[in-house]
């Protein structure tokens, strides 16, 4: 899988570039304006997020380039909070209305419920219609972009990493991985395996339904989206496991990510977790 990490060669901007095919990821600061015109992928349309303090604006160009949008956005007194923007296309440049519309609506969706930002939108983003072969797309292109966000990049793009007291990490004499929970252990001999038993038993707990089926989307589950409704494969292989009837929890972690996963899980269903780690 192609992944690329580039800082600038001349060290006058802050500009960051990530590529994982099928995606592009920019992070830059507001003054990178200038340096940003000078890239070849400045001409995109993209969605982006403002970002500023506690405020946060999800926006998308659409029939102009990024860079335009940006210059009209920093032209505007109402804007003078932002003090940098992280903003997202393919690779080849090809977006349509239709592709922005969704990934709009579904980032500022995203944001209102995983986050604690005041949002400066004034909408819930526009609806156009989209087939599902290109809503299929739009998806890959979002959950890339969050692979790149979480494995490569290391952005907390939702505040949700902060040192939590629910949680507390002790090493594992034992060789194995274990979490204490509501009077409960669990453990495996693989990280990706206490995530699935984790889940299972959450479910078989039945204490967190409710909480639980409000994070399971109804496709197939993925890195930013671990809850879904259908198995999902790579390679022709499934990357995924079953926890319930019906719902399935993607599992293509790696150790490191398996830890935040479990973290978030417990901090979304407010859960005291106790983690022993190999």
């Amino acid at each position: 899988m192609k992944q690329i990490f580039i800082f600038s060669d001349t060290q006058k901007d802050n500009i960051s570039y990530f590529e994982r095919e099928p995606a592009i990821l920019v992070s830059m600061s507001r003054s990178d304006l200038p340096y940003l015109k000078e890239q070849d992928f400045s001409n995109y349309p993209a969605v982006y997020v403002l970002i500023g303090g506690n405020k946060r604006y999800v926006g998308q160009a659409a029939g102009q380039s990024i860079s335009l949008r940006l210059s009209q956005h920093f032209l505007k007194e109402d804007k003078a909070w932002v003090e940098s923007v992280l903003f997202f296309t393919r690779a080849d440049g090809k977006m349509s209305k239709a592709d922005t519309d969704y990934l709009e609506k579904r980032l500022i969706q995203d944001f209102q419920e995983k986050s604690d930002y005041e949002m400066m939108n004034s909408t819930a983003g526009n609806t156009s219609y989209i087939d599902k072969l290109q809503k299929a797309k739009s998806d890959q292109l979002y959950d890339t972009v969050f692979e790149i966000i979480d494995e490569i990049a290391n952005i907390d793009l939702f505040g949700t990493s902060e040192d939590s007291e629910t949680q507390i990490y002790e090493f594992s004499s034992s060789g194995q991985y274990e979490i204490e929970y509501d009077g409960k252990k669990i453990s495996s001999k693989s990280a990706r395996g206490l995530l699935v038993d984790f889940v299972s038993q959450l479910f078989a707990d039945g204490n967190y339904n409710n909480q639980l089926q409000e994070l399971i989307v109804d496709e197939t589950p993925s890195f930013a989206m671990i809850l879904g409704r259908k198995t999902s494969m790579y390679n022709g292989r499934p990357n995924s496991a079953r926890v319930a009837d019906g719902v399935w929890v993607y599992a293509n972690f790696n150790k490191k990510n398996v830890r935040i996963k479990i973290d978030k899980l417990a901090r979304q269903l407010g859960i005291p977790v106790k983690i022993k780690w190999n």
